[in-house]
């Protein structure tokens, strides 16, 4: 969880997170009324939409 909150204060990159920690953590926090499932849908915003911008430099 602090990885993740360290990726939303901008301390950390996208790159820095992987797809299997992400995974782990919304397996963990399922319930969408909780502030960690907040979290983790937010970094997994964040960490999408880098790629897709990054995805778009080759096309």
């Amino acid at each position: 969880m602090n990885q993740l909150q360290a990726l939303i204060q901008g301390k950390i990159s996208p790159q820095a997170i992987s797809v299997d920690f992400l995974i782990e953590m919304a397996e963990r926090y399922p319930d969408p009324n909780s502030t960690e499932y907040k979290l983790v849908e937010l970094a997994v915003n964040m960490i999408m939409a880098k790629s897709l911008d990054k995805a778009l430099k080759y096309i």
